[in-house]
C-alpha cells in the first residue's frame, strides 16, 4: 500500500517525542543500523498503537514491517485506524 510523505513525517516525528530518536530518512534500515533494538521496537509498537488509534495483532507481527520509516508507514495504513490517514 502506498504511504503519503504526511504519514512518514508523523512516524518520523513519532520517534523524536515517544523514542527520543532521530530516524535518519524513510528508507534507513532501523534495525540494521542500530537505530532501534528490541526494547524500542517494543516502545515503537506501543506508540504507534497510541498514535493512530490501531491495534497490530500480535500473530500478525513482521519484523520486516518496522525496517525502516516507509515500511512502519505501510503497516499502519493497513490497520485503518481512524488516525491511520
Amino acid at each position: 500500500m502506498a504511504t503519503t510523505p504526511a504519514l512518514e513525517d508523523r512516524i518520523r516525528a513519532l520517534f523524536v517525542r515517544a523514542l527520543n530518536i532521530d530516524a535518519p530518512s524513510e528508507e534507513t534500515d532501523l534495525i540494521e543500523s542500530g537505530v532501534i533494538d528490541s526494547l524500542a521496537l517494543v516502545e515503537l509498537l506501543l506508540a504507534l498503537e497510541q498514535e493512530f488509534s490501531v491495534s497490530v495483532p500480535f500473530d500478525t507481527l513482521d519484523i520486516e514491517s518496522f525496517r525502516s520509516i516507509r515500511t512502519i508507514a505501510e503497516l499502519v495504513a493497513t490497520l485503518d485506524g481512524p488516525a491511520a490517514q
